[in-house]
């Protein structure tokens, strides 16, 4: 899975960088956390959503939308990982790609 890390740009002024700081920090962990069994992945991709909803608090607006969609999206991951719902978790890896891209615009990385 690919995580953007916010520490290679600094976001213009304008947005919320608390906020995307928060999520670099969430998906890192993330990426760091997930082993190589399903149910660390789950593990890890629970607690993704959990600090993903953190880092939705401190935004607004077009930022904090995507956050919360992306927090909503490893919540499914993990639910898919655990088998505790059907489906590939691949597919929801494809909708997290497509958020951190929109989110990394919003941010203001390049």
């Amino acid at each position: 899975m690919t995580s953007y890390d916010p520490s290679h740009d600094t976001p213009p002024l304008d947005v919320e960088p608390d906020a995307c700081d928060e999520v670099g920090a969430a998906l890192e962990k993330y990426r760091q956390s997930a082993a190589s069994t399903r149910s660390r992945q789950a593990a890890a991709a629970r607690q993704a959503h959990l600090n993903l909803e953190r880092a939705a608090d401190d935004a607004t607006g077009a930022v904090k939308s995507t956050i919360t969609r992306l927090a909503i999206e490893f919540q499914e991951l993990s639910f898919r990982l655990a088998g505790t719902t059907n489906g590939d978790p691949n597919q929801v890896i494809t909708d997290i790609r497509a958020d951190l891209a929109k989110l990394r615009k919003l941010c203001g990385y390049t």
